[in-house]
């Protein structure tokens, strides 16, 4: 401890450091204070005006979907077909990669599962009005998506893939080929493909459409396509020697997640849990790598 003249000094030379390094005003006005005259620090330090905010928003009751899933005994699971994650085969039969994760975690909870058929403007309005519990159709993470639901942590790493027409591009090799203004390019209005076609080909003409990209190539009314899809090779050997894959590698990636309601963490911690055991034990990659080259369902 400091003795008491040291003490004195030793306040001083911080005093006298704190008004050089701009102690303000209000400093210096202490330094006149008598000790009757002094404010009590306690009243004084750390006061600030009225906090000004709007009235906090309250989330309503929520609702336990796990346990409402079980205790109807079926897991509704809303679907858009999409290749290979959606997709009938000649019977009829829902199969691919999602259709998979569905059953099994259906079988896992110990209930039945229902396939709810839906677009993808209709799918997050689908979702919040209850028409099902959980969306499952390689569904790609996006911020405008997360601010309405919860996404679970990705199930698939899916690519966005430039698929030429043969005819139309069969010289084309390189991503500059693309980008001139007497190529037409298909992509999903208002999906992440049409931001890539944006940043990567700005001077191509843009033919949007609602669902599938590679039908307007093959039909001659586009150089080629952004097709998202994590089997680039099935989709060439679907098409014959129509389409081919000008690059190696995809122009961009997305991770794809389930997707629920918010306000329901008990659901979303569970269906996290199961997808942390699947990839671990495998069963994620071994589906994965099954859909990505399986042509089957065609037959």
């Amino acid at each position: 401890m400091f003795a008491p003249n040291h003490r004195n000094r030793f306040a001083g030379f911080l005093c006298a450091a704190w008004l050089a390094l701009g102690g303000g005003a209000a400093a210096q006005t202490a330094s006149n204070w008598s000790p009757a005259e002094a404010p009590d620090a306690s009243s004084t330090l750390g006061r600030r005006g009225p906090a000004v905010d709007i009235p906090p928003v309250y989330r309503g009751p929520s609702i336990d979907t796990l346990a409402t899933v079980r205790v109807r005994g079926q897991l509704r699971v809303g679907v858009v077909a999409v290749e290979p994650m959606v997709m009938h085969n000649r019977q009829g039969e829902l199969v691919g990669f999602s259709v998979d994760l569905a059953r099994k975690l259906a079988a896992d909870i110990g209930v039945g599962v229902e396939f709810v058929p839906t677009s993808w403007p209709q799918l997050m309005p689908d979702l919040l009005d209850r028409r099902f519990d959980v969306i499952i159709t390689g569904l790609w993470v996006t911020v405008p998506r997360a601010l309405i639901v919860n996404y679970t942590q990705p199930t698939a790493v899916e690519g966005v893939h430039l698929m030429a027409s043969r005819a139309r591009a069969g010289s084309w090799r390189n991503l500059q080929d693309y980008n001139q203004s007497g190529v037409t390019l298909t992509v999903n209005a208002g999906s992440e493909q049409e931001k890539v076609a944006q940043r990567l080909f700005p001077r191509a003409n843009l033919l949007r459409v609602d669902i599938d990209t590679v039908t307007p190539v093959l039909e001659n009314k586009a150089h080629a396509a952004l097709v998202s899809t994590m089997a680039p090779e099935a989709l060439l050997q679907r098409t014959g020697d129509r389409l081919f894959a000008p690059l190696a590698d995809p122009v961009s990636r997305t991770p794809a997640a389930m997707a629920i309601r918010k306000g329901d963490g008990d659901f979303l911690s569970f269906l996290n849990t199961w997808i942390d055991l699947q990839r671990e034990q495998g069963w994620l990659a071994e589906r994965a790598a099954h859909w990505a080259h399986n042509t089957d369902w065609l037959k």
